[in-house]
């Protein structure tokens, strides 16, 4: 394991890390456009079988998703998701992540995270920066960039990463041109599946490729009567559902409280090289937060790092559409099926890519 760890502690810090793109060449919506309708998508069908409990149905992962035994379909429990009418729009094709020293909030781009390298992160746990010296370090002017100094709000060893949002459109916009989209509150949940790809080079000899699912629920979001997305809170009582294998085959499951602000709505004013952007929010999962509870059961998971396939669905969502731009056709982002400790699947939009996970020395 401790070689494991540290060939990728090397392999990582090679990775081409992604500059700073805020919203300087992005196109505002100002207010729903009725006539820009996404080309539907295909979601499994209610008839399908369930997939196997802990599981991401995904082909290219199947060697990866045997953990313990599946329920069988009578247990699984029916969850009642509601859906937001009309779909989220992504904007500037970027996602969020922290960046290396733990400060700042780094955009990067959609094609990046599909990349078959994806994205390069922070496993949680990782000593706190000292944020002047960092950012400064980091070339971060306040002058020019707006915000600079991010520190994440907790250290949470066992959370897989530090956080993760989506950029998006703070309007959400009509499916059909008399579609009405204000004045409506919806709850769900939102999944992930984090499962090490066969090639990662963290795989050392009699070593299981690393797994960590998780499922979020009693997750609120609330439109205005404008069509405005104005909040997204974890419910009072809302957990997260765990499961995890980590390089020894040991396979762990949990159910911790999930804390306020574990999902949430991020301004763009707190990103840096914002350009004064106001019409686009960063749907966030702070992840910190919300592994900030968990308990001992999980500590297993604590060292969990390597090259992942990484899947995030939201339930309440049926539609997340990224518009056609600078060459790129548009297409209608949906997430995989995530089914964790025998929870009822979790179906939706999404987004599908490829994170590198690295672990620092803990605090």
């Amino acid at each position: 394991m401790a070689a494991k760890k540290k060939v990728l502690f090397l392999l990582a810090g090679s990775a081409l890390l992604v500059s700073c793109g805020g919203g300087g060449g992005d196109s505002p919506v100002s207010a729903p456009l009725a006539q820009s309708t996404p080309t539907s998508g295909t979601l499994p069908a209610a008839s399908d079988p369930p997939p196997a409990a802990n599981s991401a149905v995904n082909p290219t992962q199947a060697s990866n998703t045997t953990p313990s035994a599946t329920p069988p379909a009578s247990a699984i429990p029916v969850a009642v998701d509601q859906q937001l009418k009309g779909y989220l729009e992504m904007v500037a094709n970027q996602f969020l992540y922290i960046r290396t020293n733990r400060v700042i909030y780094l955009p990067v781009d959609f094609g990046e995270f599909e990349s078959d390298r994806g994205i390069v992160d922070v496993a949680s746990g990782s000593p706190t920066a000292h944020v002047d010296i960092d950012t400064a370090a980091a070339g971060c002017n306040p002058a020019i960039d707006g915000t600079c100094g991010i520190q994440p709000p907790a250290a949470a060893p066992v959370a897989p990463i530090a956080a993760f949002g989506i950029r998006i459109s703070t309007f959400v916009h009509p499916s059909t041109p008399t579609q009405a989209v204000g004045n409506q509150t919806v709850v769900g949940r939102i999944a992930v599946d984090l499962t090490e790809r066969p090639d990662s080079p963290g795989i050392g000899a009699k070593e299981t490729a690393e797994i960590m699912r998780f499922i979020i629920d009693k997750v609120e979001m609330t439109v205005a009567g404008t069509g405005e997305l104005t909040s997204v809170k974890v419910q009072d009582g809302g957990q997260i559902h765990v499961y995890g294998r980590n390089a020894a085959g040991l396979e762990v499951q949990d159910d911790i409280p999930a804390p306020a602000g574990t999902v949430r709505l991020l301004p763009m004013s707190a990103v840096p090289d914002n350009h004064g952007d106001t019409t686009s929010v960063n749907l966030l999962l702070d992840l910190e937060t919300g592994f900030s509870k968990a308990s001992a059961k999980l500590a297993a998971l604590q060292n969990i790092a390597g090259h992942f396939a990484m899947h995030v669905t939201f339930s309440s969502v049926q539609d997340i559409v990224r518009p056609a731009s600078a060459g790129l056709e548009q297409k209608d982002l949906i997430g995989q099926t995530i089914t964790v400790n025998g929870q009822a699947p979790v179906n939706g939009a999404g987004i599908n890519g490829n994170a590198w996970i690295r672990m620092y020395p803990s605090l």
